[in-house]
């Protein structure tokens, strides 16, 4: 809906706060809970807010991203994971590849072959740490490790967007606007006033959400770290599949036999469809002959 069709809402909203009347909800119906959960939640935000950049009450979102080498992947994984879990936090995700990056093949004996495989064993895991307790994890990751490749701290302050939040979601549920809505739904526009209550319903269930959401990242950090040790060779022997796939020699006579076989029958047949041809070559073969014999004896005389 455009914003000249809800202009018209503005009169309405200051004669619902000078007016006031009981509404249906359950803030209507339970003032006291109402206020109580406004004036906490404004409180906190507040507090937050007027709080020096520097003090605990402000709302900070810790973030750490590490790259390291270490001796073994597996035993530091394993080390890191058992120190997260001590804190009480928790481990959203591990994984664990080895990286090939040669592989060579070479003769062994006479059915085996030799593989020499270059890899590199990596790890990533994705670790919610409590907020008091980041520091002491972070400390004591390079001791874990024989070289950090990086290591990047963030801290992202979002107490003024957690404020404007709970500010907004205050003016949404003030009785002022409530009555309002009323008045609108008997105007002559009610179904553009349904969708405008439940957008800005929708706007306010957002708001929350993403508050919780901010909570919970503040209370618990987001830790990242990426594992490697050095290269490693694996060496195994494997079937030579030249060899298994190579045609024993009774099999090779027993092939050949077959073959040479088909070639006489392929003559035979080839004889019966040109014996026409035949026919006329042999007839000429003994006119030759004889017209021979009679030249010589020709000559003799």
């Amino acid at each position: 809906m455009s914003l000249k069709n809800l202009l018209w809402l503005l009169p309405l909203v200051c004669l619902a706060a000078c007016s006031g009347g009981a509404g249906n909800s359950y803030y209507d119906n339970n003032p006291s809970a109402a206020k109580m959960e406004s004036a906490t939640s404004d409180s906190v935000a507040v507090a937050a807010a007027d709080a020096p950049i520097n003090s605990p009450k402000r709302k900070i979102i810790h973030t750490a991203d590490f790259n390291c080498k270490v001796a073994e992947v597996f035993t530091a994984t394993t080390k890191l994971e058992n120190l997260v879990r001590s804190v009480g936090g928790i481990v959203q995700e591990s994984q664990m590849n080895n990286t090939s990056y040669d592989t060579r093949t070479s003769y062994y004996t006479a059915d085996s072959l030799r593989e020499t495989k270059t890899y590199t064993p990596t790890a990533t895991l994705t670790l919610r740490v409590p907020s008091q307790h980041i520091d002491s994890v972070v400390n004591a990751i390079p001791g874990m490790c024989t070289f950090v490749d990086s290591r990047v701290l963030k801290q992202s302050d979002v107490t003024y967007k957690y404020l404007a939040n709970v500010l907004k979601n205050q003016v949404g549920n003030s009785n002022a606007t409530k009555q309002a809505m009323k008045l609108a739904k008997k105007s002559h526009e009610p179904i553009q006033v349904q969708a405008y209550d439940n957008y800005t319903q929708e706007q306010r269930i957002d708001r929350k959400i993403e508050n919780m959401n901010m909570d919970e990242n503040i209370n618990y950090a987001t830790l990242t770290v990426a594992l490697s040790q050095p290269e490693q060779v694996f060496v195994q022997t494997i079937v030579n599949p030249d060899y298994i796939a190579k045609t024993p020699f009774s099999l090779q006579c027993k092939s050949a036999l077959n073959t040479g076989w088909e070639l006489i029958k392929m003559f035979i047949v080839l004889c019966i469809r040109i014996w026409p041809l035949i026919l006329v070559l042999i007839a000429t073969l003994i006119l030759v002959k004889r017209f021979t014999r009679r030249q010589l004896a020709v000559v003799k005389k």
